[in-house]
Order: C-alpha cells, then sequence, then structure tokens
C-alpha cells in the first residue's frame, strides 16, 4: 500500500499485493540543504502512474493522511523520517512484488522517485514524488549532489548499493540497497576508511564488534560486513527500518492536534528498556541514547522500535569515563558537569538510563 507521510487516500485493485506509503522526514544537516515547504494533509505528496487493461493512464495520489491499499491486505501506514518524502511499502503477498528488477517478498521497502513497481503478471506503476528532495544525488556516495534521476548502483558481495541516501554524517553516508538472494532491501551504512588514521579505524571496527554481537528485537542488528581496502570503504549491512525516527514520529503527528497517548508511550518506552537492558547485560553503553537514535521498523500506531547508531557505544560501561559524548540535552547532571571539569567523570549505563528519562519525558511532554 503506498501513501504519503502523514498517510495516503485508500485505493483498491484487483491483485492482492503490498502497501507502499510516504511518510515525511527530518532533514539531515547539511549547509547547503534547502528548507521544503509544509505539506497539508490532503496536498498529494506522491503519484503511483499506470496503465489499465483498456490502455488508460490511471493515477493514485498519496497523501499524507490515509494509507493507499493495492490489492485485498490493508494496514495502516505512519511517519517516517529524512526529509521530504518517503514512500515506504508493505509487501504482504507471497508472490512478492518486483521495484526496479528486484523481486521483494513479505518485507518492508522504500520507493524513491522513479522506481517501477511491478505486481507479477499484473500492473506495473512508476512512483512519482510530487514535492522533491531539495538535493539529488547523482553519483554513488556523493555528500552533497545537484538535482538530477540518474542514478548508479555499486555491487558489493551480494549486495546492490544504491544511491539513494538515507542519511549522512562527516565520515558515513547510509544508501538504500537490495540482498537479491533474501529478496529485501536492507540498508548500508558505508565508512570512508583511506583517509583515516589507524586510531579512527580502530574505533570504527569496535563499532563493527559491537554490532556484530548484538541480536535482539529492539536492537537494530547487523546483517553483514563488507571491507574494501583498495577502495577505502567499510560496508556495514543493516535492518532497513521504514517507519522513521521517533523524533519525527513525536513532533509532526499524523494530526497536528494529536499527540502521543500515555499509552503508546508506555509501549514504546517498554521496548527501548528491553534493549537497553540487553546491552547492559553484555556491559555495552550506547552512550547517545535520543530519540533521533530510535527508529521504527514500520510505520503505524504503537509501532515497533529499535536502538540504532552505535558510534559511541562502549563495552565495559561499568567503568568510569573521562571522555564526554553524546548529546547535551540528553546528558545526565554528571555529564553536564564534566564538560567544563575535565578531572570530573561519569558512568555510561547510568547515563544511558537517564538519556531513556528524558525520551519518556519527551514522549509525554
Amino acid at each position: 500500500m503506498p501513501s504519503c507521510r502523514r498517510t495516503p487516500t485508500r485505493n483498491s485493485q484487483g491483485n492482492q499485493q503490498s502497501l507502499p506509503k510516504a511518510s515525511r522526514s527530518s532533514f539531515i544537516e547539511d549547509n547547503e540543504s534547502l528548507t521544503p515547504r509544509p505539506l497539508s494533509t490532503s496536498e498529494p505528496c506522491a503519484k503511483l502512474v499506470t496503465v489499465n487493461r483498456r490502455g488508460r493512464r490511471d493515477v493514485i495520489n498519496l497523501t499524507l493522511d490515509r494509507p493507499v491499499t493495492i490489492g485485498r491486505n490493508a494496514r495502516q501506514c505512519v511517519l517516517a523520517s529524512t526529509g521530504g518524502i518517503i514512500v515506504s511499502c508493505q509487501v504482504l503477498s507471497s508472490n512478492g512484488l518486483v521495484v526496479n528488477g528486484h523481486k521483494l517478498r513479505k518485507a518492508g521497502a522504500i520507493i524513491m522517485d522513479g522506481d517501477r513497481l511491478e505486481i507479477p503478471q499484473s500492473q506495473t506503476f512508476k512512483c512519482i514524488h510530487v514535492q522533491k528532495e531539495p538535493r539529488q544525488k547523482t553519483h554513488i556516495f556523493e555528500p552533497t549532489p545537484p538535482r538530477g534521476s540518474t542514478y548508479k548502483n555499486l555491487d558489493v558481495g551480494k549486495y546492490t548499493v544504491m544511491s539513494h541516501c538515507l542519511g549522512s554524517g562527516t565520515f558515513a553516508s547510509v544508501h538504500l540497497a537490495v540482498d537479491s538472494s533474501a529478496h529485501k532491501q536492507v540498508a548500508c551504512k558505508t565508512i570512508i576508511t583511506k583517509s583515516r588514521d589507524k586510531a579512527d579505524m580502530q574505533k570504527v571496527m569496535k563499532e563493527v564488534k559491537i554490532l556484530r554481537g548484538l541480536n535482539h528485537p529492539n536492537i537494530n542488528r547487523v546483517l553483514d560486513v563488507e571491507v574494501n581496502e583498495t577502495e577505502g570503504w567499510l560496508h556495514i549491512f543493516l535492518e532497513l527500518c521504514i517507519g522513521g525516527d521517533l523524533f519525527t514520529y513525536i513532533t509532526n503527528p499524523v494530526h497536528p492536534e494529536a499527540r502521543l497517548c500515555e499509552g503508546e508511550a508506555k509501549y514504546i518506552m517498554y521496548q527501548i528498556l528491553k534493549g537497553l537492558a540487553y546491552l547492559h547485560d553484555k556491559m555495552i553503553s550506547h552512550r547517545d541514547l535520543k530519540p533521533e537514535n530510535i527508529i521504527l521498523f514500520t510505520p503505524g500506531i504503537y509501532p515497533r522500535v529499535q536502538i540504532a547508531d552505535f558510534g559511541l557505544a562502549r563495552t565495559k560501561a561499568y567503568q568510569e569515563t573521562q571522555n564526554v559524548c553524546g548529546t547535551v540535552a540528553y546528558l545526565p547532571p554528571e555529564g553536564i558537569l564534566a564538560l567544563d571539569r575535565k578531572e570530573l567523570g561519569y558512568v555510561g549505563m547510568p547515563s544511558d538510563c537517564w538519556s531513556a528519562g528524558v525520551i519518556l519525558y519527551t514522549m509525554l511532554w
């Protein structure tokens, strides 16, 4: 079922299939980014274009306040998170869905502008984002590309990494990828290794080692790691979450007057604490817990959430550290004091618990 972030119009057409939807998201910080104008819930943000059996052109408009269902498997969509429009899709049919020549089965997917969706032995749709991203990528892993739609793919092991960027930072970017053998999309975190010194690389490999040892429904799971020493890239393939991040979910409700109820906040918090307890049992502290690092596995109310971004995580988390890190608004009092007084330290695990409390306050405020 397709839709735009806040949720799309309801439609139905013959074959059982999937549910796409579009969602709004928070912008990746970039000096050259442009802020898009806000959309109303009834304004089309994307559309699916097809030709029916009589040769006539049909258009399904996606809006932010209702999901679109193609086939008999209806499901609700909710907000997502990356700045512009994200069209997310739940493939519920055992026959699968073909996106740009890649067959997907029983999995979530992100549908980009210009992508072609084919229901096997039935109709083909072209996804058109009405509200465009302020920038589009023309070369894989290029940080600030010009507008355009000439995408290139990169084969890495059994994966095809696409230039569709889901997020980026100083040394890493997250791109959409496809695992053709498993018939699903995944996220590929690509870290630049070529120009980094030995100490930096040890930190990178520490994050990889931490992530590979984790397996919990509320922790974003690492599926595979590929190292390209010649080109200077490290590719970490992660489970794809298509519902956006918790901060966007809290601050951009489907209906402007709506807010998280206590029951939903409790349900989300329960999952965060389950994931946190799993980490602390392994003596790992996250050290940068905040709504932006909590991601929604699929769109919808009462979502399943996962803790993500372990770039600042630390093992032996019971030990005190003098290296203050994380986001100031979510630091405990001892962490704030240690910012100015270098002789002071704090412990990572209690700091995570404080950050979780701030997240709960943010959800209910």
